[in-house]
């Protein structure tokens, strides 16, 4: 009996179902629209405040292929200090490529505004590790996109000439005298002085510890050849034999060695190492906000990512160029996925960093 039901649908029915599809579809293109209109729109002129890897043509050839409307005029820093000081002295721009461990001056000093990673087309291909660095965010909310990751804080040593190291204090074995060269950062010196005499929390040291530091390092002045500014004055120390162990970098230092057919190995004493991630930072005085996002957006995604990776040895933050990156570039590098800087310690400013300076300045002088 019921069987003409089955037959068809009636015509009130009909005009509802086509009431409902009209419905969806303008919902699904009004999401679409939304979604659309949150992506940035590359045109116009952005300002960039960067490091001067972010302006070879290796890599901003293919972003002007890919935005040709996009003008980015760079301004070049050679360090942070002079950044922040380019910054504080009133230097307008819209984006800027710091390190995590500077990020906290720039916020004080109120010159950031945070990042929507809505915004960002490929912020779900970073690695999570990289996503939840620490120090990455201030009060909940995302200050520093990250571009690169690695280590520093290691040693790099010929082992034509040094057998072994296994402990931050080998290094400072008088067998060693006047081949020794560390980084000249305060940071970094200080917290391998702190490894040295076994602190387990360099960040964290009193005025007393950061005296017997001090008192460290200047009885054991005659072993260190230099402390060295530049990777470039670095790698010809060791390359010329001058200096046979090389403190406070990471593994570039000894892949580029290796490649020189000097035989250099790169470790972490005791496992002990700083990890850090460099990226952008989107400045309070942008006003292209749309082309920064597509700017920043770019230098995330494949072709930039891989460059870093192969060319200067960089960690990419990016998943999926890390997974496509050969086996000869782990084995070169040293590197790792980014799970190994959870067991680092996290590059960072101590609380005291001025008296830091002060005996650091003292050690260069003593």
């Amino acid at each position: 009996m019921d069987a003409p039901y089955r037959q068809g649908i009636s015509k009130s029915a009909s005009i509802l179902l086509i009431a409902i599809i009209i419905v969806v579809i303008v919902g699904v293109s009004v999401f679409l629209f939304s979604l659309q209109s949150q992506r940035p729109i590359a045109s116009g002129k952005i300002v960039a405040l960067v490091w001067e890897d972010y302006t070879v043509k290796e890599v901003l050839d293919p972003l002007k292929e890919k935005y040709p409307n996009l003008e980015v005029e760079n301004s070049i820093f050679s360090s942070q200090p002079e950044m922040f000081a380019k910054l504080v002295g009133g230097f307008q721009a819209d984006v800027v490529t710091p390190c995590v461990d500077f990020l906290p001056r720039l916020i004080e000093q109120n010159l950031l505004q945070p990042i929507d990673p809505n915004r960002l087309s490929n912020w779900n291909n970073i690695f999570n590790e990289i996503r939840e660095f620490p120090g990455i965010r201030y009060d909940g909310k995302l200050y520093l996109l990250p571009e690169t990751y690695g280590i520093e804080g290691g040693v790099t040593y010929r082992k034509d000439k040094v057998t072994t190291i296994t402990k931050w204090a080998d290094i400072f074995n008088p067998q060693f005298a006047g081949r020794i060269i560390i980084l000249n950062d305060p940071r970094i010196g200080i917290v391998i002085g702190a490894w040295a005499l076994g602190y387990q929390d360099p960040w964290n040291l009193s005025t007393e510890d950061l005296q017997k530091i001090k008192d460290f390092y200047l009885r054991n002045k005659n072993l260190i050849l230099k402390f060295y500014s530049s990777d470039l004055e670095a790698r010809e120390l060791m390359a010329s034999g001058d200096a046979w162990i090389l403190a406070g970098s990471g593994p570039a230092q000894a892949a580029w060695l290796r490649r020189e057919k000097i035989d250099a190995e790169f470790l972490l004493p005791e496992g002990k190492g700083i990890g850090w991630t460099c990226g952008f930072s989107i400045l309070r005085s942008a006003t292209n906000i749309d082309a920064v996002y597509s700017y920043m957006d770019y230098f995330i995604s494949e072709i930039p990512q891989q460059y870093y990776a192969l060319e200067w040895l960089y960690g990419p933050v990016n998943e999926k160029v890390f997974r496509s990156l050969p086996a000869e570039w782990f084995e070169e590098t040293g590197i790792t996925a980014p799970g190994l800087l959870t067991g680092v310690t996290p590059l960072t400013e101590p609380p005291n960093l001025d008296e830091w300076v002060k005996i650091w300045e003292e050690i260069l002088a003593g």
